[in-house]
């Protein structure tokens, strides 16, 4: 499809497109792509990061793209010639179909085993965007704007738009699905929520988390119990997210440049960050290792009991564990990690997980501030835990031989030894407060 078509397409999603700065002459990339007008960006439940992290200001011209970058090339640095400052970084590990029709902007991210499918139509990622691990992307037309994140598992198909080029931030959650539908600037879907094809999620309101949105009804009402109002601290959240993904983008762009072997399998992270200082190698069985051609994707300050043959052995494939942003990761000796399994934390914690664990397909297991307990800043996964497919476990504290159930959401909880959470049961702060409805 020419590039010429894509900006149809694009403008039937979002609308005539706007003049975009040109890069600076000695970062400029090769030659200028006819740009699609990408969406911007959306914010997230939980409590505000702390201080401002200078997230791009929306609609700020002068540090948009001239163009989007078509994935033509293995990459990972789109567009290739560009420096640090406006290049985009592609992790290796990303599946990439339709390459001639998936494009993508300046300083964004695209995380360890995502799936972009280009086959059945466009994909266009904007400026200052990120694709966490493990995201899914695909079907006939698929407009990713500035200032967006799409959290780790979470699902997009086409046709669909997330934000808007120069927008305010939007947000996807962990394993959530947008389904042919629209989110705005300034809208989010949380985490293992839904929303099915046609579906406005309009600005300042956002998804709760597990619920599914069938009717425009369900995604305009509050009193439906569906939605409820962007607030300044997911606002403030979101510009944290941005800001450490921005920080990837740059930071693995130099990695790439400077030790290409690192941005590929199990390597050290970029460190030299405002939120991770040390540029930290993962180590096994208390060795410090470095293997580009290992089927995982292992980052940063990790421990792990085991050899990494042990446990490449018990790990099924596109398993993502970055200690990349929060760090001081520990695991004792790995029960089971089913394909397409993450683990990240937020700025400043870390997670420990204990001997024996098994963890399902599909399963995010992220740190994050437990401002119920301390130390505050610690996940933990205590031994001979069962986590099902397709579940998320967040900022939570988990006693031994607890099993979490299929779909099920726990957020800021401490879960007492033998604790069964049922199938799609969203747990926060130790309550059931509903389930998942889909």
């Amino acid at each position: 499809m020419s590039t010429a078509r894509l900006v149809v397409l694009g403008a039937l999603v979002l609308g005539p497109t706007t003049a975009a700065a040109q890069h600076p002459p000695e970062k400029a990339p090769p030659k200028k792509v006819t740009q699609v007008e990408a969406h911007g960006a959306v914010s997230h439940p939980t409590p505000a990061a702390k201080g401002d992290h200078g997230a791009p200001a929306a609609g700020d011209a002068s540090s948009s793209c001239a163009s989007l970058s078509p994935l033509h090339s293995e990459g990972p640095v789109f567009p290739e010639t560009a420096g640090p400052g406006f290049a985009s970084f592609v992790d290796p590990s990303v599946r990439i179909e339709g390459r001639e029709r998936v494009m993508i902007g300046c300083r964004s991210f695209v995380a360890p085993f995502a799936a972009l499918d280009g086959s059945l139509g466009p994909i266009a990622i904007g400026d200052d965007t990120n694709i966490q691990d493990n995201v899914m992307v695909s079907g006939k037309l698929v407009v990713i704007g500035d200032h967006v994140s799409i959290a780790h598992g979470a699902t997009i198909v086409g046709p669909a738009s997330i934000g808007a080029r120069g927008g305010k931030p939007a947000f996807v959650g962990f394993n959530s699905i947008v389904d042919g539908a629209m989110v705005e600037p300034d809208a989010m879907v949380t985490h293992l929520a839904k929303v099915s094809p046609g579906i406005i999620i309009r600005g300042g309101r956002k998804v709760l988390p597990g619920k599914w949105i069938r009717t425009q009804q369900e995604a305009d009402d509050p009193a439906l119990g569906k939605v409820a109002p962007v607030t300044d601290a997911d606002r403030a959240f979101m510009a944290g997210v941005l800001h450490v993904n921005g920080s990837f983008a740059a930071g693995y762009t130099d990695l790439f440049h400077t030790a290409p072997a690192q941005v590929r399998g199990v390597g050290r992270d970029p460190g030299h960050s405002d939120f991770n200082h040390d540029a930290d190698q993962p180590k096994f069985a208390g060795n410090a290792t470095s293997r580009p051609d290992s089927k995982l994707r292992i980052v940063g300050g990790v421990e792990m009991a085991d050899s990494l043959a042990v446990v490449e052995a018990k790990a099924g494939r596109n398993v993502a564990i970055r200690a990349d942003e929060g760090e001081h990761f520990h695991f004792g000796i790995v029960g089971r990690l089913q394909d397409r399994v993450t683990f990240h934390a937020l700025e400043h914690t870390d997670i420990t997980i204990g001997d024996r664990d098994a963890f399902g397909y599909h399963v995010v297991v992220h740190g994050g501030p437990d401002d119920g307990s301390d130390p505050h800043e610690l996940t933990r996964i205590d031994d001979d835990v069962v986590v099902k497919d397709w579940a998320v476990v967040f900022r939570s504290k988990v006693g031994k031989g607890v099993v979490i159930g299929t779909r099920a959401y726990v957020d800021g909880s401490h879960l007492a030894p033998g604790t069964v959470v049922p199938d799609r049961a969203i747990m926060i702060k130790d309550k059931i407060v509903g389930y998942v409805e889909w």
